[in-house]
């Protein structure tokens, strides 16, 4: 998993960024009251507790299908499918501030987890393997594993990654191992001088990437589900606003939008949510290559178990379901003029299914 600003293509540089560029933004909007889960249903003198640590689950979603990624290549449109249906499994740390919103510091992936992968649904790429996971590996947002280790799977070929501090290694089928930076593995996935086995290494690193970046997006929307939302709904946060003119077509402007789905007076377990980005530009500020994101994603069947002790104990979603989730590379070769690259655009749609689990101390 590489984690850095490094471009092996244009748009595998945009996958991995989807769409947690937005988070900061909602977030400001949706702070206060008692979040994560916030007590819906309850009065709100009630404080729930949110517990220190849970475990998770990443499963298949009950309707949504598989989880598809649409990527535009030369000879046509890549399309990637993760099936969820040989779940992901682990535990989450969580620290909570003075409102109750909490933030992850770390997780684990468990051995057994997997996902299967087939990269062959539009134009041929890389085939069908399976992610297994075969030593826990601990997570911190926004770094690399530095130990733990999964193999990459075919019919013919067994890949192993074994992570270290600061790198790590491939092997094909036991054989000698590769030792590489995280950055110089994910250069691999469109590099037509590397062997395929060693792009699947790297394709399946990418993934796994990509899934938790995914993951901790969709954990951070449970922070905005409170009682503050049967007053203020939806939450609406702008996003960044061009620094000149705007792609033709595209808002100076636009806006990222969350919505409580449910009639009653509070949200409650059983409610469903909607998450819409209309022309949300997200701008890193010092590089000319950002991200504008349009489409929405849908939070189903929202999850809240609460203890005889007011105890946070099961939270989540039965359904996360991606509605041609779009993200455009936007790019500024002249100061102040932004068009857009056809050769970086994603989709996503399909869906997978979030549960986390506590136990009291």
């Amino acid at each position: 998993m590489s984690y850095s600003n490094r471009r092996s293509s244009p748009s595998w540089y945009v996958l991995l960024l989807t769409p947690v560029a937005v988070l900061v933004a909602l977030s400001i909007s949706a702070c206060g009251g008692n979040g994560g889960g916030g007590g819906g249903g309850m009065d709100t003198t009630d404080e729930i507790t949110i517990l220190p640590s849970y475990g998770y689950q990443i499963s298949a979603s009950p309707t949504g299908g598989p989880l598809t990624v649409s990527i535009p290549d030369p000879q046509g449109m890549l399309m990637l499918t993760l099936d969820f249906g040989n779940t992901l499994n682990g535990d989450i740390n969580i620290t909570v501030d003075a409102n109750n919103l909490f933030t992850v510091t770390d997780l684990t992936l468990q051995m057994l987890s997997s996902i299967a992968v087939d990269s062959d649904v539009g134009v041929q790429f890389l085939g069908s393997f399976t992610i297994e996971v075969t030593e826990d590996m601990t997570l911190l947002p926004g770094s690399p594993p530095d130990s733990g280790a999964f193999n990459v799977v075919t019919a013919t070929e067994t890949i192993t990654l074994q992570a270290f501090a600061n790198g790590v290694e491939i092997r094909l089928d036991g054989g000698l191992p590769v030792t590489l930076t995280w950055d110089e593995l994910g250069n691999f996935v469109f590099d037509d001088q590397v062997l395929d086995w060693q792009r699947r290494a790297a394709l399946a690193a990418e993934i796994l990437e990509f899934t938790f970046i995914q993951f901790l997006t969709l954990t951070e929307t449970l922070n905005w589900v409170d009682d503050e939302l049967a007053t203020i709904n939806p939450l609406v946060a702008p996003c960044d606003a061009f620094t000149g003119s705007p792609p033709a077509g595209v808002l100076a402007q636009g806006e990222s939008t969350f919505t409580w789905m449910g009639s009653g007076s509070v949200p409650v377990g059983g409610d469903d949510f909607a998450w819409n980005f209309t022309d949300c530009w997200f701008d890193d500020v010092g590089d000319t290559e950002d991200q504008l994101l349009n489409g929405s994603v849908s939070l189903n069947t929202y999850i809240e178990v609460i203890d005889a002790q007011l105890n946070l104990i099961g939270s989540g979603y039965d359904e996360v379901i991606y509605n041609n989730l779009t993200v455009i590379e936007t790019i500024e070769n002249v100061t102040g003029t932004f068009t857009i690259d056809p050769d970086a655009t994603i989709i996503i749609n399909g869906g997978l299914d979030l549960a986390f689990v506590g136990v009291p101390n």
